[in-house]
């Protein structure tokens, strides 16, 4: 099997960079997918996580796939209160916990959790894992992708480096998706203190959970190495 090398960050000449890159194997039906997309593939270096929505991203609840690097970035528990999701394995294999409960999808495999479960998703493997998924509304794409293009402005690094976010961006974006979407890191009630204070102390502060510029196409074919392979 041959890979591709593609989604290395780009510099200002619109050259690849010595940053994250995505091995992605031509012959998936992910790369499949993402040949078929109208959109660009996007990517947060310092999650190591690479993404291509397959509808509009103001569609009710656009599916898009997910490319996991070996050491990619694994959110906490969540729930969804009132639509399931489902989780579909394309290559390699992902962990998808459920109540605590881990289980192995395989590529073809797929996995719906309902809504009110705590679950998170994973790659627990050496290799790249891809998936698709139907997240349960848009906002929460426009919070990812938003999260990926602060990534590449370098809010979240240091030294020239890429990051994750902080406490206080992680906190104005779990507001931001709290009708539908709830994290498990502490009771509701104490969040809703801390999106009372802090997280309005944040937001003075220019912290935004969703910005549209990075949702655009024409944004991430700028900052992202987009696939050559035909």
């Amino acid at each position: 099997m041959s890979l591709h090398t593609t989604g290395r960050p780009l510099d200002a000449h619109g050259e690849p960079t010595a940053g994250p890159a995505l091995e992605l194997d031509p012959e998936s039906r992910a790369a499949d997918l993402l040949r078929e997309s109208p959109h660009a593939l996007a990517s947060a270096p310092g999650s190591r996580t690479w993404s291509v929505l397959l509808d509009d991203p103001d569609a009710d609840r656009p599916e898009m796939v997910l490319w996991l690097g070996p050491d990619a970035t694994v959110l906490p528990p969540h729930v969804h209160r009132t639509r399931d999701e489902t989780f579909e394995a394309l290559r390699g294999e992902l962990t998808v916990t459920v109540d605590g409960d881990p289980r192995t999808l395989g590529p073809g495999e797929s996995y719906t959790v309902d809504p009110g479960v705590p679950h998170n998703f994973a790659n627990e493997t050496d290799g790249v894992v891809a998936f698709r998924v139907e997240p349960p509304w848009a906002k929460t794409v426009l919070t990812q992708y938003t999260v990926s293009g602060l990534d590449h402005e370098g809010t979240f690094g240091s030294d020239d480096k890429y990051g994750e976010p902080g406490p206080l961006y992680a906190l104005v974006s779990s507001e931001a998706l709290s009708a539908e979407t709830r994290l498990q890191v502490a009771p509701h009630v104490v969040q809703r203190v801390l999106w009372a204070t802090v997280g309005r102390v944040a937001k003075l502060l220019g912290h935004r959970a969703v910005r549209e510029e990075y949702v655009s196409d024409a944004y991430w074919r700028e900052t992202v190495e987009q696939p050559t392979f035909s």
